[in-house]
């Protein structure tokens, strides 16, 4: 039910956003706002509280984010409490965001070695990983996993590409219990 409530609403935003050519405007409003959420946890409680009254939460939303949020995005945040969907708040604009995401081209990529790369071999995975996409632009999050052994893991959405040496030893070790001997 969630995974719905946050496309509904989702979608919702990113039609205006488009519809209105304020994608960049409404996604630094949408980044704002999950900042505040998540560095507030009391205030997504005081703005779902049962008995607070629809009209005192608006009014709270006003003080916080009038003057600083367009039209449209005050729209959907006031959508949202009128609707009572505020608590989903944070998966709404998480969906938001991936459709941003997948509409201007950037790649969301997680690569996994077992040690640090320095900037040269950062900027080649990076590079070759944009000539083998359809990406324009990537954001890449670098993890050392010792575990690994060598080589490199690369996960672009649920796509993963394992050439780490643990994973080839894993294979052989499987390859080597199917063979019988006589």
């Amino acid at each position: 039910m969630a995974k719905l409530v946050s496309k509904v609403y989702g979608d919702a935003l990113f039609s205006i956003a488009i519809e209105e050519n304020k994608l960049d405007t409404i996604w630094e409003e949408i980044r704002t706002i999950r900042e505040v959420v998540q560095d507030n946890p009391d205030f997504l409680a005081v703005i779902c509280h049962p008995e607070m009254e629809q009209e005192k939460k608006l009014s709270v939303l006003d003080d916080i984010f009038k003057g600083k949020m367009s039209d449209d995005t005050m729209g959907f945040l006031n959508v949202l409490i009128r609707k009572g969907r505020f608590g989903e708040i944070l998966s709404i604009l998480d969906y938001f965001d991936e459709q941003a995401k997948a509409y201007k081209k950037i790649g969301v990529v997680k690569v996994s070695t077992p040690m640090a790369l320095d900037d040269a071999q950062r900027e080649q995975v990076e590079t070759k990983l944009l000539e083998v996409t359809e990406y324009e632009s990537l954001e890449v999050e670098y993890e050392i996993d010792e575990s690994l052994l060598g080589g490199i893991v690369i996960r672009i959405g649920d796509r993963v590409l394992d050439n780490s040496i643990r994973s080839k030893m894993e294979l052989m070790s499987r390859q080597l219990y199917k063979v019988k001997l006589s």
